[in-house]
């Protein structure tokens, strides 16, 4: 026959914390997914900017590229580090 835990009021408010901080967690993880990280736009005139970059000079054309692929979304800025 199976045995019967007792279950304490600390381990209770314990319980109930640790759900509180998956959810909190889990809710975190939600809001991350929702912001489309690894997302690029390019508008029109970009397609066209780059279109002309490839036809006179490719180096040109695959810095633009790498820079594009590494600005940050929030300010713009790309940052390099040696």
């Amino acid at each position: 026959m199976g045995t019967q835990e007792v279950i304490t009021e600390t381990q209770i408010k314990q319980r109930l914390l640790d759900l509180e901080e998956q959810n909190r967690k889990l809710q975190q993880e939600l809001l991350e997914e929702r912001k489309n990280t690894n997302f690029t736009q390019t508008y029109p005139k970009g397609w066209e900017r780059i279109r002309n970059l490839i036809q006179s000079n490719p180096g040109a054309a695959r810095l633009y590229s790498v820079l594009s692929e590494h600005i940050d979304g929030n300010c713009g800025a790309v940052v390099a580090d040696q």
